[in-house]
């Protein structure tokens, strides 16, 4: 493998600056309804990815065919590119500098699902049906199963070697119940409220040390639950709670992607947006302040078996825990070695492709929110009149962040410092900057939730992340289908 690698980057000698990634994929899917299999395959995939930067422009080409003359060809390719795009490009790309590394990291599993027989895995997920229906108003159980058994190589011609071997292990759970208030669904772990189902690492991160019973049984009981609730009424500008489940899609929309240096610069304007805080300075002389003191969100890939979990990224540079917003003032952006020249800082670990077919982008990879010193029990008695909100659902946001409304799995009326009656189909929605600076009660009980993909680029890439947060308190308006 290595001599392949050191031939590649051969090829690509005389240019300004060349990475490599040479990958190789082993996945399982298996979805199913109803304790029924509707789908169950593996497939193998691998290729090489080859980036070039020359004359001041970047040229990007992939192969799956590693016989070492296409290689050559695709090298030749990318070469070419990046010579076409620098007859246009009016200002040269330069890089920021770091550290060249050599580095072997590899996640271990307890409970490794590559040695887990299929007709295993199958009988499990049947197991995991039935304890989802917890009653017979349960009228459709649903449970997707999905491994990802990754190993990557980086080469550069800066003299980074690394290899990353990494298993992810993602489960959809989902129940439809009929009930009073009608037909409703909850699902995990979108909008669910637990971590359980999924992230970087084998079947030991599932659950109790693998056992999802628990977290099964919880999906049909709120399923139920929410059959039988009353529907969210309108109510505007009041004190909202959110669960640490809402929080981790809230960070990923309105801190995550603003804070990506890419749209701060708005390269992603056409396509995905930019962000209401461009241009906004974050020097220590000059601070921007755009949120309460309780605002304080973080980006951080080492954390261990979090979706995303990586410790370089795919330009090689060590990742590290970046603050993004401190006690409500913009500190950091997540940065490519090109903004972070562009902006004289140092890159901080952010670029991400899915696979090597695509070019890497700067993407929000686990960014949450920092937590206080309430307990979540606290806020809801400290609220005398509100509403409580759990399990992200539906986001709507507009391109720059500065509007959003995200609608929740399950609500309750809060009456008097007390959770009252149980809502359906509650969305929240607010100005962002307004929003932010109205935060004022944070809990302890920070949680990160595992989300299987975000979309961002063209051609559009999915990615793993991970978000998540404490208990919160804020204001918003409450829509729903209630007067």
């Amino acid at each position: 493998m290595e001599d392949l690698l050191q031939q590649v980057l051969d090829f690509g000698k005389g240019n300004e600056y060349l990475d490599i990634r040479l990958e190789f994929f082993q996945n399982v899917v298996i979805k199913s309804i109803n304790e029924e299999i509707t789908k169950a395959f593996t497939y193998k995939k691998s290729g090489l990815g080859v980036r070039i930067l020359s004359n001041g422009a970047w040229g990007f080409a992939s192969t799956q065919d590693l016989n070492i003359d296409k290689l050559r060809k695709t090298v030749e390719i990318a070469r070419k590119m990046a010579q076409i795009e620098s007859n246009r490009t009016k200002t040269p790309i330069q890089l920021a500098e770091i550290p060249s590394s050599e580095d072997r990291v590899e996640v271990k599993c307890e409970i490794d699902f590559r040695e887990i027989p299929l007709e295993e895995k199958i009988k499990e997920i049947l197991r995991w049906h039935n304890e989802i229906h917890v009653s017979d108003n349960i009228m459709r159980t649903i449970v997707d199963y999905a491994t990802i058994a990754a190993r990557k190589f980086f080469w550069s011609s800066e003299g980074t070697k690394i290899e990353f071997i990494r298993p992810i292990v993602n489960i959809n759970l989902g129940a439809v119940a009929k009930g009073t208030s009608g037909v409703r669904a909850y699902y995990q772990p979108w909008g669910g409220t637990s971590p359980d189902v999924g992230g970087t690492g084998g079947h030991e991160i599932l659950g109790k040390n693998g056992d999802l019973t628990e977290t099964c049984q919880k999906t049909g009981e709120k399923a139920l639950n929410l059959a039988n609730a009353k529907p969210a009424p309108n109510l505007r500008n009041i004190p909202i709670v959110f669960d640490p489940s809402y929080m981790a899609l809230l960070v990923h929309e309105i801190v995550g992607h603003p804070s990506e240096a890419d749209r701060v610069l708005g390269w992603e304007a056409a396509w995905a947006g930019s962000t209401w805080w461009k241009g906004m300075s974050k020097d220590e002389g000059n601070p921007t302040k755009i949120g309460s003191e309780y605002v304080t969100v973080y980006n951080d890939p080492t954390i261990p078996n979090n979706f995303a979990y990586m410790l370089y990224d795919d330009e090689g540079t060590p990742c590290k825990r970046t603050t993004l917003v401190n006690e409500g003032v913009l500190t950091e952006r997540m940065h490519s070695r090109e903004t972070a020249f562009i902006m004289g800082v140092e890159s901080n670990g952010a670029m991400r492709a899915n696979t090597y077919e695509y070019h890497p982008i700067i993407r929000q990879i686990n960014v949450y929110w920092g937590t206080g010193d309430w307990q979540s029990n606290e806020i809801i008695e400290d609220t005398k009149d509100g509403v409580y909100l759990l399990g992200a659902n539906i986001p709507s946001i507009d391109d720059q962040r500065f509007n959003w409304a995200i609608s929740s799995q399950e609500g309750f009326l809060i009456k008097n410092g007390e959770l009252t009656n149980q809502l359906y189909s509650c969305t929240a929605t607010a100005t962002t900057p307004v929003f932010l600076q109205s935060i004022d009660a944070l809990a302890k009980d920070d949680q990160l939730l595992f989300w299987s993909g975000c979309g961002k680029g063209d051609p559009m890439q999915g990615g793993t992340v991970s978000n998540g947060g404490p208990t919160m308190r804020g204001i918003a308006t409450l829509k729903g289908p209630g007067n």
